[in-house]
């Protein structure tokens, strides 16, 4: 596909103005006197992203007691991840029939204990199913060799869920499989749960089924983005999950936990909930909140909670209807605004400053062939890049290239802080702590033999990435 390039026509005194703004903000950003909304130094900054919307994607954490089970509803398509216990099958598919769910486009099984996949018998029995995801892990319980005899029965798609494989639901839904590795951990069927990174524009949802420590450390070294505003978190909250390092890499701004009231596990373990709380997340319980939602619309999300046994959609035999009863909405901190947003900030004659290790800074992923109609899905295109060494890095005056070495975009002034990882999208949207936008109306990237170039302020190559 032809790529699109506009020719930069702005005025000297235009030039000038940014060149002064630009240099008071550098000075501001140095020198840490005044805060700027909208100008984030990442991951040091609270929440960007949660506010009120009325957003396509929906996320259903349902309450399943001491299990799991959560709804995506994106459109007219729905994943279910888990399922809970056999005792709840009944409950989830009141819960998903009284949403509107006659089809489940992807059943996920994380892995064959029976607190995930016991429900999953009544599902396949009540809803037709267009796939299902299964970890492959061998498990000799009745409860699994059903739940295979009723797939294979009703010649139900099946695929063994393998690190870097991505799922196609929906062109604006990307949905990439972290974990398992292809060489299996071993034996231990929570370790080789299957991880998913859910994303929808902006907002990262990571689903960690019951892995615990040993995945958490490979998910950190492994060269994936595992950044989410949204964390399900591993193994119902245990002592075996929520390392630190593993959280300080995901940061999330809100963690779920699913997990039964009084349970016998001790469940979430204090350790869990104190990492999570000192990395700054807001922790939601289905034993205490009930089913909580979660909706989107790509840029920013909202929470809500159902205290009940139902949750907080109405099933058949719960009576009166369940409603929300608590809602977190949190206004949106201030963006720069649109205009703004994608301006090429122009070189100043002054040097600028370098501050920390830029070599430590590289292109981690890309993705230049955006999945469906490129055109239809300009934000589908994306680089991202990550801080690998130990020092905050300024980001001001840096540009991404393409392989006919011309400018695509410059970096504003900015704050890339060790372990962080920041996504620069082809399209528009709103800046925020883990999003930059190029403002671009069409793609960008070919989809085959092009190259990302990253420049530091003063025009020297410090990574490339082809694909």
């Amino acid at each position: 596909m032809d790529k699109t390039h506009r020719k930069n026509t702005r005025s000297h005194r235009a030039v000038a103005a940014i060149s002064i703004f630009f240099l008071l903000l550098l000075c501001i950003v140095i020198s840490g006197c005044i805060s700027i909304p909208g100008i984030p130094g990442f991951g040091l900054n609270g929440p960007f992203h949660h506010a009120e919307n009325d957003g396509k994607l929906s996320v259903y954490f349902l309450d399943v007691g001491q299990g799991d089970s959560s709804l995506i509803i994106f459109g007219n398509k729905t994943i279910l991840i888990d399922a809970g216990e056999m005792d709840m099958g009944d409950r989830v598919v009141n819960d998903l029939k009284s949403l509107g769910v006659t089809r489940i486009d992807l059943l996920v099984a994380t892995h064959p204990h029976s607190d995930h996949i016991g429900g999953m018998l009544k599902v396949l029995d009540n809803f037709t199913v267009g796939q299902v995801l299964d970890s492959g892990m061998p498990h000799t319980s009745i409860i699994y060799e059903r739940f295979l005899e009723k797939i294979d029965k009703k010649n139900i798609p099946y695929k063994i869920a393998v690190q870097g494989d991505t799922i196609e639901i929906d062109p604006a839904l990307r949905i990439v499989v972290l974990s398992p590795p292809e060489k299996r951990f071993g034996d231990d069927l929570n370790t080789d749960s299957i991880v998913l990174c859910i994303s929808y524009g902006t907002i990262n949802f990571l689903f960690t089924g019951d892995a615990g420590f040993e995945t958490e450390t490979a998910l950190s070294k492994s060269g994936y983005a595992i950044n989410a505003q949204i964390l399900k978190v591993g193994h119902h909250g245990s002592m075996y999950s929520s390392s630190p390092a593993f959280i300080a890499r995901v940061h999330p701004e809100t963690a779920i936990i699913s997990l039964g009231r009084d349970n016998l596990y001790g469940h979430p373990h204090k350790q869990a909930v104190d990492t999570l709380t000192k990395a700054g997340a807001k922790i939601y319980r289905t034993d205490r909140d009930g089913t909580i939602l979660v909706r989107s619309n790509g840029i920013s999300y909202m929470v809500k909670t159902g205290k009940s046994i139902g949750g907080l959609v109405p099933t058949t035999t719960q009576k009166p209807q369940v409603t929300c009863t608590s809602a977190v909405i949190v206004p949106t901190i201030p963006t720069l605004p649109a205009s703004a947003i994608n301006i090429t900030i122009p070189q100043p004659s002054i040097a600028i400053p370098q501050i920390g290790n830029a070599a430590a800074v590289v292109i981690s992923a890309t993705q230049f062939n955006a999945p469906g109609d490129d055109r239809q899905n300009v934000n589908g295109e994306w680089v991202q890049l990550t801080n690998r060494g130990n020092d905050t890095v300024l980001l001001a005056g840096w540009t991404l290239s393409d392989n006919n070495r011309i400018p695509l975009y410059t970096f504003p002034a900015m704050l890339l802080v060790p372990g962080e990882t920041i996504t620069i999208f082809s399209g528009t949207g709103t800046l925020n702590d883990t999003a930059l936008f190029m403002g671009k109306t069409e793609p960008v990237w070919g989809n085959s033999r092009d190259i990302a170039i990253l420049k530091d302020g003063s025009g020297k190559i410090m990574d490339h990435r082809s694909e």
